[in-house]
């Protein structure tokens, strides 16, 4: 569970080659989102400008910070595919330092670069530290051939883990890979499940979900943080191996709960299902936002826990940001931003740190006050 911390000095800045983005410090706290597009052509398959958008929790518009469309030093330019709605996930580093995320080494109006090998147009990873400064030397040559890079996540910055898909015949650029900050190839960590959406850490395990049959759900990806090949992709017991789920983002309330977006239908499971975990067995409680005829697809996800200990979820739906507290499978959401004309909104990501940092604060600054009293003596 991650909670959020309100001293900035937790946060390391610790790049050495990174794009200025002009952009004031993030909020610790704040949401921010994928913004795919700029508003000024329709969406198409072709690579498109992306930004990230940093909102309160409430809906409060902050600031916008563009990714960069053109090489500058290490750097390359970092696009979407402007119709991919498996594309810009957004994760919080296992550390709390970093934003990450994936796309294409292509300059605006690519021809759809998605269906380009990557020694073509190179996958790229885009680190953001939390002062807005932008990373994205980490362009890979060998990942995702003629298909969708779809997410990043990272322990700690400069180890990374990928997830996305591999066109007609190149499914071994596919699935969960391993790469490193600055790095031009990578690792394929197992040879099933190609159609990897969402990587993601939690307590040091690193978990990905599947749309390919026989996978459709969320699993993990060899044992903890896993860097070589040969790993194997464990669907979480009790999750379907078969029919309409349509799983993308997820986030762990804890050990024994998970929230998953799911893009399907009302009769798929659309909407965010809850699971919990009891008897080593994962089994769906309920999918907020769906009544049984008409659902909200989401594909982002974020969450938190409010003072009441209610889990507070945040998804993206293409147009909308929205909100919803989980108080049962009837609770209701609310609209925070609706995406501008021409534009989608894509992952969605909230400013905090994980909790051992809360709790290594804590005990810093109880022994300060010891050291501040015992001199006042």
């Amino acid at each position: 569970m991650k909670k959020i911390c309100a001293c900035a000095s937790l946060i390391l800045c610790l790049t050495s080659q990174h794009y200025l983005a002009n952009a004031a410090a993030f909020g610790l706290g704040n949401l921010v989102i994928v913004q795919d597009g700029t508003g000024s052509a329709v969406l198409s398959a072709n690579a498109t400008a992306a930004s990230l958008l940093e909102y309160t929790p409430g809906g409060l518009f902050v600031q916008s910070i563009n990714l960069p469309t053109a090489a500058s030093g290490l750097n390359q330019p970092f696009t979407l595919s402007g119709s991919a709605t498996s594309e810009g996930f957004l994760t919080l580093s296992a550390d709390g330092n970093y934003l990450m995320m994936a796309g294409y080494g292509a300059i605006p109006g690519t021809l759809t670069p998605q269906n380009s090998t990557a020694s073509a147009v190179n996958r790229v990873v885009a680190r953001i530290d939390m002062n807005g400064n932008i990373d994205t030397s980490t362009s890979l040559s060998d990942a995702y051939n003629a298909s969708n890079i779809r997410s990043a996540t990272s322990s700690d910055g400069t180890s990374i883990w990928t997830g996305g898909n591999g066109g007609s015949g190149q499914g071994p650029s596919a699935g969960t890979r391993y790469t490193t900050t600055g790095s031009t190839t990578s690792t394929g960590l197992h040879s099933t499940t190609t159609n990897i959406r969402v990587v993601n850490i939690f307590n040091g395990q690193l978990y990905a979900d599947s749309g390919s049959a026989g996978f459709t759900g969320i699993g993990t990806v060899g044992t903890g943080l896993s860097t070589s090949s040969g790993q194997t992709f464990t669907l979480l017991p009790g999750f379907p191996t078969s029919g309409t789920h349509s799983p993308y983002d997820f986030w762990f309330r804890d050990a024994n709960t998970l929230y998953v977006a799911d893009d399907g239908n009302a009769a798929g499971g659309g909407g965010i299902q809850k699971w919990s975990l009891s008897g080593g067995l994962w089994s769906l409680q309920y999918t907020l936002l769906n009544n049984g005829t008409t659902t909200t697809a989401v594909r982002g996800l974020a969450g938190t826990v409010d003072g009441s200990g209610n889990a507070v979820l945040y998804g993206t739906t293409g147009s909308t940001l929205l909100t919803v507290t989980d108080t049962g499978a009837s609770a209701l959401s609310t609209t925070l931003a609706t995406a501008p004309l021409n534009t989608a909104f894509r992952g969605v990501e909230i400013l905090a740190v994980p909790e051992p940092g809360v709790a290594g604060l804590a005990l810093m600054g109880l022994a300060m006050l010891g050291i501040y009293r015992r001199a006042r003596r």
